[in-house]
């Protein structure tokens, strides 16, 4: 499965659950017998090749409808028909509507990046971090299996016991990403040094390890055919970008003046005026600054090569998040090589 294939998967979820939809979703919604369009069938199922969260029982969702009615499991409340986590209260929809704060929380603070949060979250960590990533905008490594986690997180140094979090496993698999690989391509790396062979085939959708080198190498996205996505990424490209638009726009008027911080004009995103030179600033909702640097770079450099303006040009990539160290040499390297006025600037949004 290509690069492209998998995108397109995250975009066909994201559009089914929009953040206005989960606040709207019922329980039949949520989850239920036969029903493949629920949320949680899309989570576990729909998106398995973005990371498999196959194990532990349906209590994993907070609150399940059970197969056989009579079957009421031991240490979780039970009614004729569903059974939810202790925590969820008394009835079927109490727990259901605490299991959707639940999940708005997490949706929330995945858009924010404050993956911290999710932490104490009350859903199990198998099922809350598959909607973490599914909402993180591609910030997030899609593995969710603790013993692998705990494996990655010995490799790059971090000493685990039972009071590890997952959020601080995920931070340091963040910091260690190459900036030359996507989250599925480090995915997939991690997972050949560190998984089972039967979750390699699974996350990766293969059959065979041949099978995914050739998968791998074809991620590189240099083909010619035409890209399968079809899908236009509201939720997480145009909303993102204008929020982190707007927190921009108004740090630089606080700093510099409302006169001179120019919104849109000829396809800037934002241009600054000073008396000595011109700021040009490209904002783009990729999820690491290597990767908002690649898409933003030659896009920037055009829009100052057609300002006819004398002053000096100052080109400055914006994103959400502070560049990683492998993001620093990335920048470094390109700093070293352009002879331009560049620079990288996270701003972050709420």
């Amino acid at each position: 499965m290509t690069i492209d294939e998998l995108k397109e998967i995250l975009d066909q979820f994201l559009n089914r659950w929009t953040i206005e939809n989960v606040n709207h979703m019922t329980l039949q919604q949520y989850v239920g017998i036969g029903n493949k369009d629920t949320f949680c069938q899309w989570v576990e199922t729909k998106t398995r090749m973005l990371g498999s969260i196959k194990g532990l029982t349906s209590i994993k969702f907070g609150i399940y409808e059970r197969n056989d009615s009579n079957k009421k499991p031991k240490n979780y409340k039970n009614d004729d028909k569903y059974s939810w986590l202790l925590a969820y209260g008394d009835n079927r929809n109490v727990a259901f509507e605490d299991a959707k704060k639940d999940i708005i929380k997490i949706i929330h603070f995945s858009e924010i990046g404050r993956f911290d949060l999710i932490d104490n979250i009350q859903l199990p960590d198998l099922f809350k971090w598959k909607v973490a990533f599914l909402y993180s905008n591609e910030r997030l490594i899609p593995i969710y299996k603790k013993t692998v986690l705990f494996k990655i997180a010995k490799h790059f140094g971090l000493q685990t016991s039972r009071l590890t979090k997952i959020s601080e496993i995920q931070n340091l698999m963040i910091l260690n990403k190459p900036a030359n690989l996507n989250v599925y391509e480090f995915m997939w790396q991690l997972y050949k040094e560190f998984g089972e062979i039967k979750n390699v085939k699974e996350v990766a959708g293969t059959t065979s390890r041949k099978k995914l080198r050739t998968t791998r190498k074809a991620t590189t996205q240099r083909n010619t055919q035409p890209q399968v996505r079809t899908i236009t990424r509201s939720f997480i490209a145009e909303q993102k970008h204008n929020k982190i638009q707007e927190a921009l726009e108004k740090l630089l008027i606080e700093e510099y003046g409302q006169d001179n911080v120019i919104l849109e004009e000829n396809y800037v995103d934002i241009k600054l005026l000073q008396p000595n030179y011109i700021s040009f600033y490209e904002v783009k909702s990729a999820p690491y600054a290597s990767q908002c640097i690649k898409d933003a770079l030659g896009q920037i450099l055009l829009y100052s090569f057609n300002d006819n303006d004398k002053r000096v040009k100052k080109h400055i990539v914006v994103g959400q998040y502070a560049p990683t160290e492998n993001d620093k040499e990335y920048i470094e390297f390109l700093k070293d090589n352009l002879k331009l006025e560049f620079d990288y600037l996270n701003v972050e949004i709420k």
